[in-house]
């Protein structure tokens, strides 16, 4: 292999970070037999309506759409656009329930992406 030449697929580490803030959220899922969605906290008022209908698309795509259940939503670390933090909020609440509902750890962490400027 030539000097300063990456193995297929490596990246330099700047360019894996250079999309994501310095804020993660984290996502539970308590499953229960009534069929209802309650958020516990979330970071805003969009954020707990994001998470809710995440919940009810992964529970209705697993076939479980009669089940209902408890999202814990909590963000950490420093500042990012609040678009940025719903996304990755509805993308934590999925791996929850799904993690849930295959009996795993339901706690789930993911980094907040941040769009590149134009």
């Amino acid at each position: 292999m030539a000097a300063g030449r990456r193995p297929p697929g490596g990246r330099a580490p700047a360019a894996r970070s250079r999309h994501l803030a310095n804020c993660t959220v984290h996502a539970r899922f308590a499953l229960s037999e009534i069929p209802r969605i309650s958020v516990a906290t979330a970071p805003d008022e969009g954020s707990a309506t994001v998470a809710r209908a995440a919940a009810v698309r992964a529970l209705a795509e697993a076939g479980r759409g009669y089940l209902g259940g408890r999202v814990d939503v909590r963000t950490y670390g420093g500042p990012a656009r609040p678009r940025s933090v719903r996304r990755a909020a509805d993308r934590a609440v999925a791996l929850a329930v799904a993690a849930s509902l295959r009996g795993d750890m339901t706690g789930v962490r993911v980094r907040v992406r941040v769009r590149p400027p134009a």
